[in-house]
């Protein structure tokens, strides 16, 4: 369904990103909620990192097969039915989770969901425009994103201390109906490739065969290690710093402060992608990466330190962990070939999320064997576990701008 009348490009522009925040409010609640979910549920840290992510597992399965089939199928078509399952899991986790497994499962259904409407809706809302305004809606869409998983932080931890964790998820549930509505009306339905059926779906060799596309998939594997990993436990981090050390009076919750990380963010994104246009694109990312290399254990050491200095701490990996991710998505535009430009994309996410499953993952079995949360030098050790993902991005820059 779509208006009768043509609305103006900005309008749907704007009406996509509108529609893209409401659907993204589930992205990380389980994040915001995690520190009553582990008592509740008694998990350990790698339950709780398999928990936290679960919803990037789901949508590494699902996005090659759901991003290739808009070549196939009319995306808007796509992007309908994936916001409807997303809403789905969102309403399965708020009535009927009761324990890890169960946890895991609705969240698995999520980020299926999250891989058919994200980059599927960014292809029906470009598939029409012209190259200029083609830019800008994908850059905007993509900005957006940050802006809705820091949101989702917000929501989840907000709506969890006014009403409970369940009503998080049901409240994720309703932005997900709210923006399956504004596609239904607003979004363009895309286009569909006549000579798509000609490939196979899961055919990835033409991505492999450039080594430039390759070294720029991995290091976005990398970011999005440390990116979620920084995520899914930084509230649960910050609360244990606060039970210890006394931060829990001070002005900034653990929710507020994390929400905070994650936005700053997007500005040092912005800065940092212009950089890279500026001068050499891969000595900016090695620039940032090793940044972030040393930051992030800086961040676990900073739990025994005055608030200032860990929220500064905080806020400074937030920047530097996320700020390479605009020069790593330019890349796919960058290195792609025209004809494999939409599998690159396929790749490019799935491959990522991968690295957004482990990521959450490893810091929770590098928690454990340090001795749990409450042990000094523990969340040390898991951070710097999570720094690990822009070490693998050097080394996969490294390999995509080598010469063959």
């Amino acid at each position: 369904m779509t208006p009768a009348r043509p609305m103006p490009v900005p309008a749907v522009i704007a009406l996509a990103c509108l529609a893209l925040v409401l659907n993204l409010l589930a992205f990380m609640t389980t994040a915001a909620v995690l520190p009553t979910l582990i008592a509740d549920w008694r998990l350990s840290g790698t339950g709780a990192g398999w928990l936290g992510g679960a919803l990037f597992a789901g949508c590494a399965a699902g996005v090659m097969p759901l991003v290739g089939l808009t070549d196939r199928v009319l995306p808007k078509r796509v992007v309908l039915a994936s916001t409807a399952l997303m809403a789905a899991s969102s309403a399965g986790m708020a009535l009927f989770a009761e324990g890890l497994w169960s946890g895991i499962f609705f969240r698995l259904l999520g980020g299926i969901g999250l891989a058919g409407f994200y980059m599927p809706g960014l292809k029906a809302l470009t598939d029409t425009l012209d190259s200029r305004w083609r830019s800008r809606a994908a850059s905007y869409y993509s900005s957006v994103f940050s802006l809705g998983t820091a949101l989702s932080i917000w929501s989840g931890g907000a709506v969890a201390d006014w009403l409970g964790w369940r009503w998080s998820f049901g409240v994720a549930a309703l932005g997900s109906v709210a923006a399956l509505a504004l596609y239904a009306f607003f979004l363009p339905p895309g286009r569909v490739h006549a000579g798509a059926a000609a490939r196979a779906l899961l055919d990835i060799r033409p991505v492999l065969r450039n080594r430039a596309s390759t070294g720029n998939v991995l290091a976005y594997a990398g970011h999005l290690w440390e990116v979620f990993g920084f995520r899914v436990w930084g509230v649960t981090f910050l609360v244990h710093a606060g039970a210890a050390y006394g931060t829990e009076g001070l002005p900034l919750s653990p929710v507020l402060l994390a929400t905070l990380a994650a936005l700053i963010g997007v500005p040092a994104a912005m800065a940092i992608g212009e950089a890279a246009v500026r001068f050499d694109r891969s000595r900016v990312l090695y620039a940032v990466m090793a940044a972030s290399v040393i930051a992030a254990p800086l961040v676990g050491l900073a739990a025994s330190m005055p608030f200032v200095v860990l929220a500064g701490l905080m806020l400074l990996f937030g920047m530097t962990c996320y700020g390479d991710t605009g020069v790593i998505s330019a890349g796919n535009v960058l290195f792609s070939e025209p004809e494999t430009r939409g599998l690159t994309m396929a790749v490019y996410s799935s491959v990522g999320f991968v690295g957004g499953l482990l990521g959450p993952i490893a810091a929770g079995l590098a928690l454990d064997l340090a001795g749990g949360p409450g042990v000094p030098g523990a969340w040390t050790v898991a951070f710097a576990v999570i720094g690990l993902g822009s070490l693998f991005g050097i080394a996969a820059v490294r390999y995509g701008s080598r010469r063959v």
